[in-house]
């Protein structure tokens, strides 16, 4: 890879790791409080949130089957 963008690109990835590996040694105290932080910073930028989605009844109740299925399959082991 070469050109300044790549290298930028790279070094920005490397800032996230790094700060994504510092976050996961605080505290769940201080995650949630980092968590929430950085959610009013965004906030603050104005832009919009995406629009809450909505599930009907019957989307949910499959899920909950189809998560009590996996459970049990879970639960009796490698076949």
């Amino acid at each position: 890879m070469s050109g300044a963008g790549s290298r930028c690109s790279l070094a920005s990835m490397g800032n996230f790791l790094e700060i994504e590996s510092a976050a996961r040694r605080l505290s769940a105290e201080e995650r949630r409080r980092l968590l929430l932080s950085l959610a009013a910073s965004l906030r603050e930028e104005g832009r919009p949130l995406p629009a809450p989605r909505s599930f009907t009844s019957a989307e949910m109740q499959s899920w909950v089957k189809e998560d009590e299925r996996d459970l049990a399959a879970y639960r009796r082991g490698p076949t």
